[in-house]
């Protein structure tokens, strides 16, 4: 009998099998003692967790998997590894299922389907999860490899193995008869499940959906954690947040006293001194542009945070999440200035940016940590405040991917900011209010939507107000909303509705690139060039950057660009025109102009024609909301400030009764029965996304100047290195600087650049080819959608 303290069975060629499960198995429980759900008592998960995660890699006992891990011919071992019986997730899979159906007596819904759940979540642990009514049923060679797999795990090193997981926590032993009797019955058991499951659409309760990816995302994280990052590195810093951070960093600010900046310190205090009600989960802060939202939502989070740290003992994660990037820098700035301003350092494990761009650095104490330890660690969101984008976000809440369900469960036990909420797509609308709920009541977390234009995605009296926004919105009068939408115009006319010379700054918002190019040069002939800047997203974001610092810094008297300026960026005009868009993007457009409320700002609205009299705004905009927006704004010639709380509201009435939400109910069917991808066409989770991608593009790389040279030799040099893993790590290193010269193209254009390792590549001999420095990329041969 083999007498050595391991089983010298390996989960990974340096790690003991048993070293690896009982890890993860700590790295679970340590994850989930820092949270309070209601979604699990603590007993079952326990019990669950303890199952799930000693099981996981069980299937890697077997000699075909060990012989494949230290096989060094590459074309054995790759011959090895696709080979079925090599795989080690379903017999893993089988071995949860029978343990937790032995364990979890409970007779509801959730306790009848528990086994189930633990087979998914191990048998998808390295993948996506799947269309659950696809995984109960094992066919015939499936239930004969399972057995050849059994058969040739050694005894010997079995018995140490059992020894092992049971001194972890494993109730009973993993012996092969045992399992040999799983594999016989597994179907069976499988059909009693599929009866179970044909009940949940009835049920209409997301509450399965949660539970399973909230497992399935420990699991994954905490495998992922102990291989990658180690059982010795996921202990949280020691840091307390509370609303005296934000009142000393306002503290510092010069006193100026302004009509816009008494009504900021009306709102902020408004919001400060409402006493704080943990049972209300969902909350508001609807103010008008330029009220000082940001600093305000972060005061409340820091004094929220408090309370429930000192009522619960759980130290709850601030994630705030944006729509655009550009305003994701904007806020972290902010963020990192107040902490430092308070003797914090910034830390990743402090304050993390999470988007496709970040850097993939990640410090702690100051250490900094190696790539693919960082990249585990970003990508899990292990971080006390985490600023993402929308995109994240809701693709964490609604997926199969093993990627994005990772870091689920940092969901749970949250205070989740969703800053310019009215951004979520109306069709999303049902969808959003469900989950959110779910992850309110469930995950125990508190949701607070932030804007000027609150969407009607909860009524009312679901939704607990921070401020009263009637007093706010009805004192504001910076600015007029001005119509002028009895006929359609040209850009030409355009051009000639104002006087350019009044001494006054203009900002002019277009719908489409190709219009807004158009006329910039129209402009451009008609006032002095270096008053006059140009931005679209064919300008290379470096640049986009610089030039919104320009206009921030009143360097110049107009500006044309197409809708990326529309929400919190923080730029001001005297006078904004606007393309027709939904009302509640000509509002966003509204912000830009007269922020700071030196005397009163013009908004005008119009509708621009092409040369073939088609408008712009259909190549961008659902009908129905131009029609709504059309009807609204007929009725006036003026829209005062005061009024468009009420005109927004009546906006929202209007999209709510008028608009389909059938992709929202039709991708809740699809939650609800954990319909996670689906093979006949119907609506399931893999489908949902929440910025279509209707006109193909192409990712181009603008060689613009020498340090744009320097990044491409970079990139071109990673063709030279072999490993997979190193090549990516390297790339992340200078990733977001090589993506500040990169924009998106329409794979339609004519004057398509050369493809060179999977960009489109204009060189710097060849600029003027194929990119004016001025208006970006120039597109030949497409149609005015661009």
């Amino acid at each position: 009998m083999n007498m050595s303290s391991f089983s010298e069975l390996y989960s990974h060629p340096d790690k003991f099998l048993e070293d690896h499960l009982i890890n993860t198995s700590k790295i679970i429980r340590s994850y989930f003692n820092e949270k309070k759900v209601a979604i699990i008592d603590k007993e079952t998960f326990l019990k669950t967790a303890t199952i799930i995660s000693l099981c996981h890699d069980f299937g890697k006992a077997t000699n075909y998997f060990q012989k494949y891990l230290f096989t060094e011919n590459e074309k054995e071992r790759n011959k090895l590894k696709t080979m079925e019986e090599t795989h080690h997730s379903l017999l893993s899979a089988v071995v949860a299922f029978y343990l937790v159906k032995n364990e979890i007596n409970a007779q509801d819904r959730k306790g009848i389907l528990f086994p189930f759940i633990a087979f998914l979540i191990v048998k998808n642990h390295h993948g996506d999860l799947k269309n659950v009514f696809n995984e109960v049923i094992l066919d015939d060679k499936e239930l004969e490899v399972l057995k050849k797999q059994l058969n040739s795990i050694d005894d010997e090193k079995l018995q140490v193995l059992n020894g092992k997981l049971r001194n972890a926590g494993l109730n009973e032993n993993l012996t092969k008869s045992a399992i040999n009797d799983y594999i016989d019955s597994i179907n069976s058991e499988l059909r009693k499940i599929k009866r179970e499951l044909r009940r949940l659409k009835e049920e209409q309760d997301v509450s399965i959906y949660l539970l399973l990816n909230f497992l399935f995302s420990l699991l994954v994280d905490a495998d992922k954690t102990e291989v990658v990052v180690g059982i010795d590195n996921i202990k949280r810093p020691e840091i307390k947040f509370e609303e005296q951070l934000v009142k000393e960093y306002k503290a510092s600010f010069p006193d100026k006293e302004s009509k816009i900046n008494l009504l900021r310190e009306e709102a902020y205090k408004e919001v400060l001194e409402k006493d704080i009600d943990i049972k209300q989960k969902i909350m508001s802060i609807n103010l008008p542009t330029g009220l000082g939202k940001t600093l305000t939502t972060i005061a409340f989070a820091m004094k929220l945070w408090d309370k429930l740290y000192k009522e619960t003992g759980v130290k709850y994660r601030i994630i705030y999440s944006l729509p655009f990037l550009s305003i994701i820098e904007q806020n972290s700035n902010v963020l990192e200035d107040l902490l430092r301003y308070n003797g914090i350092q910034p830390d990743t494990e402090i304050i993390l940016k999470h988007h496709h761009l970040s850097d993939i650095r990640y410090t702690k104490n100051n250490t900094e940590f190696e790539d693919e330890q960082a990249k585990i660690l970003i990508e899990g969101w292990n971080s006390e405040i985490i600023i993402t984008t929308f995109v994240q976000f809701f693709h964490t809440l609604v997926s199969e991917k093993n990627k994005t369900l990772r870091k689920f469960h940092r969901l749970a036990n949250s205070i989740i900011i969703l800053d310019e909420v009215q951004s979520i797509p109306f069709k999303y609308w049902l969808l959003t209010k469900e989950l959110l709920k779910a992850v309110a009541n469930e995950l125990n977390s508190y949701i607070i939507f932030v804007t000027a234009t609150q969407p009607l995605i909860f009524r009312e009296e679901e939704i607990y107000p921070l401020v009263a926004k009637t007093k706010y919105f009805t004192q504001m009068d910076r600015v007029e909303i001005i119509p002028k939408l009895s006929r359609d115009i040209t850009l030409e006319e355009l051009s000639e509705m104002f006087d350019l010379n009044d001494g006054k700054s203009y900002l002019f918002i277009l719908n489409t690139i190709k219009s807004a190019q158009q006329f910039y040069n129209i402009l451009r002939a008609k006032i002095p060039n270096d008053e006059i800047i140009y931005m679209s997203t064919h300008v290379v974001p470096m640049e986009r950057m610089e030039r919104i610092e320009k206009i921030k810094e009143g360097k110049m008297r107009f500006a044309v660009t197409t809708q990326l300026v529309e929400a919190g960026v923080d730029i001001d005009f005297d006078v904004v025109v606007r393309d027709i868009a939904p009302l509640d993007s000509i509002n966003q457009s509204a912000g830009r102009c007269n922020r700071n409320w030196r005397g009163k700002g013009e908004v005008y609205v119009v509708s621009l024609i092409d040369e073939k009299g088609q408008k712009y705004s259909k190549y961008v905009y659902d009908k129905i909301l131009l029609g709504i927006t059309r009807e609204i704004l007929s009725k006036y010639d003026t829209i005062k400030e005061q009024e468009l709380l009420k005109i927004i509201e009546k906006y929202y009435q209007e999209v709510s009764e008028r608009m389909s939400s059938n992709e929202g109910r039709e991708l809740l069917d699809a939650i609800y029965t954990l319909r996670y991808d689906s093979e006949d066409g119907n609506m399931c989770i893999s489908k949902f996304e929440l910025i279509e991608d209707d006109y193909y593009k192409v990712d181009a790389f603008i060689e613009l100047n020498d340090e744009a040279k320097e990044l491409w030799h970079k990139y071109v040099e990673l063709k030279d290195i072999k490993n997979l893993f190193e090549r990516r790590n390297i790339f992340n290193r200078f990733k977001a600087d090589f993506y500040k010269y990169v924009i998106s193209i329409p794979a339609t254009v004519e004057n398509m650049p050369p493809d060179i390792w999977g960009f489109k590549y204009v060189n710097y001999d060849s600029l003027n080819d194929y990119y004016d420095k001025e208006t970006g990329f120039i597109t030949k041969g497409v149609t005015s959608i661009w």
